[in-house]
């Protein structure tokens, strides 16, 4: 399929609005915003927010986007990544939406890709395969190995079953409507240590009228043995209580859209499983 954007979108609106937090990401965000702007579908505006970095972020940030006119940074006190990505949201005005974490990279023809099949499947959100990194090691993840297209009662199923996650739980494997994200005014939660993607995934479902799954590996996760999971693990053991509390809370935003579907009693007595599962797995 070939991308036409004069006829699908307003003259002058970016096909993508590409958004990067980035805290103290220095040595990272060169290699990040290089896989994106390298990218076949050019069409994009790719909006960095610096939460307050104290070491050379704004530096680098600087001299990138003087070489590249797409990127716009955004700077503000340390706030947080639900704030910052808050923030990026308010400053998109493209078609579609596309999280990208900054210490991570698109591969070749990821965005293309992920518009081509919105667009074809006349879909809200598109769900796609990644490429899990681990030093050395690579490995492809795909929790749903299709291409196919379903209205969002249809995935609900699956998503009741894996709803604990990354395929599902995590923003950069996806594509987003931004007009949805506005207009129903879906935004991420501060104050949460962990599980603001799940949130915010769960909060615009309930909007959404079509997904579509695609096998096609479309990011590049570099998983951290001293990042967010292994802080996940420690907050488990020395703060118990408030992790309890956050899964209860996630699991309430879960339930929220499957009331919002009006598909709840069909699902009470699995659903909780969540609960479980969340934390056999974290």
């Amino acid at each position: 399929m070939q991308l036409d954007d004069s006829e699908v979108k307003p003259m002058g609106q970016p096909t993508v609005s590409v958004v990067i937090p980035v805290w103290n990401g220095e040595k990272v965000i060169e290699s990040c915003l290089n896989s994106v702007t390298g990218q076949s579908l050019r069409d994009m505006e790719i909006i960095v927010v610096d939460d307050g970095s104290t070491d050379g972020t704004a530096r680098v940030l600087r001299r990138l986007a003087e070489q590249d006119s797409r990127i716009r940074v955004i700077r503000q006190q340390n706030a947080g990544v639900s704030a910052a990505r808050n923030a990026g949201i308010a400053a998109c005005t493209g078609e579609y939406i596309r999280f990208v974490d900054a210490d991570d990279t698109l591969p070749s023809g990821s965005m293309a890709h992920l518009v081509e099949r919105m667009r074809e499947t006349d879909s809200d959100l598109v769900l796609a395969a990644y490429n899990e990194i681990v030093g050395p090691a690579h490995r492809e993840r795909c929790l749903v190995k299709s291409d196919d297209t379903m209205g969002v009662d249809d995935m609900l199923p699956s998503l009741n079953r894996y709803a604990n996650s990354f395929f599902y739980g995590v923003l950069w494997n996806k594509l987003f409507r931004r007009d949805i994200v506005q207009e129903k005014g879906v935004r991420f939660i501060g104050g949460l240590n962990w599980g603001e993607d799940f949130a915010f995934v769960c909060a615009y479902l309930a909007y959404a009228r079509r997904v579509t799954y695609s096998s096609r590996a479309v990011y590049d996760y570099r998983r951290n043995p001293g990042g967010m999971t292994a802080h996940q693990v420690l907050d488990s053991v020395f703060h118990p209580i408030r992790n309890c509390r956050m899964k209860f809370f996630l699991y309430q935003r879960l339930k929220e859209l499957f009331v919002s579907r009006g598909v709840y009693p069909a699902y009470r007595k699995t659903l909780w499983l969540y609960l479980v599962r969340v934390t056999l797995n974290n």
